[in-house]
């Protein structure tokens, strides 16, 4: 009895199984790419919503030809346009109150947008001889504080020879003043040409704006939250960009999480009047996204508005004139095409033409190849009449076993 039990779970199991895959439906994602009038390479804008729809690494698009003689692949490879990457940034710094005297060298650098600092570079001419620096700061140039105290610093010979640059690194600081003093163990001071710093800074790249608006802002006094909600839609986004305005008057400081109840993600910031309230993320896929502000005891914020960007990319492809193309994305293709273009993407220029789409529609509801129905009905078919047989078994073998029970 367990057996046959077993037999007709795992029966009606695969039926439901079966029908579930069997009319599971594609989701489709199309654009037209604008026409053009002259052959060559170019660079074209991708959609934000083929981009939320698109694998990380874009395996599931395919840009498409159509002609008299049918479809074909048209082969292609992603670019972004200026991707997120760091510059070393050198800062020359002005010299003030230079005093040369005997061994000493003493100036004041000003550091005029009161920058972080962690090293200076100063620049002399060629000497042989040893130096030992000393730092201090300030931020009116009158009261004076301790960075550094005095000690041997290093030394290194550029490519002009007739100079050398000597390396001070500070606990890092964002004093408006430095004043170095350098001590060498000679009876004469030092010719200072110049002083600098090398700073990273971040460049970011361009970024389009995604379809997402805001809907409401809801408080809950119990929870001293606020929550920030989004427009309802079917599509998903990778967000780049996150830009939040703020129609609050006073100073505030505020925990807040984007979050969403289907990709699950959680990404915290701090929302404040000290900053821009820009914040860059990571490809984040939302679908359906929300913000969670806590405002501990504080009044809640008014938000103003909540602007979302994906980082702009293209798809960089040769592309005749006069010809019909269409970029799809779907669900169901997972292999990354193998195309030749791949192994000259040095080689063809980032500078191109840009080519925008239009057209986007979304298909969920693709219809099914009606054979293939056919045969899967047939299928499930099958079992659903040996889920029926084996059913009917069970029933059989429990009513005779009860009527063997009664006749004794």
């Amino acid at each position: 009895m367990k057996t046959l039990y077993q037999i007709t779970l795992a029966l009606l199991s695969t039926y439901l199984l079966g029908t579930q895959i069997g009319y599971a439906q594609p989701k489709i994602y199309t654009v037209s790419i604008n026409p053009i009038t002259e052959s060559g390479y170019y660079n074209i804008e991708l959609d934000t919503r083929l981009i939320g729809a698109a694998n990380s690494g874009f395996s599931n698009l395919r840009i498409l030809q159509k002609d008299s003689t049918g479809v074909a692949e048209v082969p292609y490879f992603i670019r972004n346009a200026q991707p997120t990457a760091k510059e070393t940034k050198i800062i020359d710094y002005k010299i003030l109150n230079s005093i040369e005297r005997d061994s000493i060298n003493r100036f004041i650098v000003h550091n005029e947008e009161a920058k972080k600092i962690s090293d200076f570079y100063i620049t002399i001419n060629k000497a042989d001889v040893s130096i030992n620096a000393a730092v201090r700061g300030s931020n009116d140039n009158k009261s004076w504080f301790i960075v550094k105290q005095k000690k041997p610093i290093y030394k290194y010979t550029s490519t002009d020879k007739n100079e050398i640059t000597l390396f001070v690194s500070i606990p890092e600081g964002q004093y408006k003043y430095y004043e170095i003093e350098l001590v060498n163990n000679q009876s004469s001071p030092l010719k200072i040409n110049k002083v600098t710093t090398a700073i990273d800074t971040k460049i970011y790249g361009q970024f389009q704006p995604t379809l997402l608006e805001l809907a409401n802002t809801k408080n809950n006094k119990k929870d001293k939250t606020s929550i920030v909600s989004f427009t309802k839609q079917k599509l998903q986004y990778k967000l780049s960009k996150l830009a939040i305005e703020i129609d609050t008057p006073k100073d505030y400081y505020r925990k807040a999480i984007l979050k969403d109840t289907i990709s699950k993600v959680l990404i915290p910031f701090i929302l404040s009047s000290k900053n821009s309230n820009e914040f860059i993320l990571d490809d984040i896929l939302v679908h359906n996204p929300y913000i969670e502000i806590y405002n501990g005891d504080n009044t809640p914020l008014t938000i103003k508005s909540v602007k979302t960007y994906s980082l702009t990319r293209y798809a960089t492809a040769y592309l005749n004139a006069n010809t019909n193309y269409t970029i799809r994305v779907d669900n169901i293709t997972k292999d990354m095409p193998d195309y030749d273009i791949q192994h000259f993407k040095n080689d063809i220029p980032s500078t191109l033409p840009i080519v925008q789409t239009q057209d986007f529609y979304f298909d969920h509801l693709q219809k099914t190849d009606p054979e293939k129905v056919k045969k899967m009905d047939n299928t499930l078919n099958n079992i659903l009449w040996a889920v029926i047989i084996v059913v009917g078994l069970v029933i059989a073998l429990i009513c005779y076993r009860t009527f063997r029970k009664l006749d004794k």
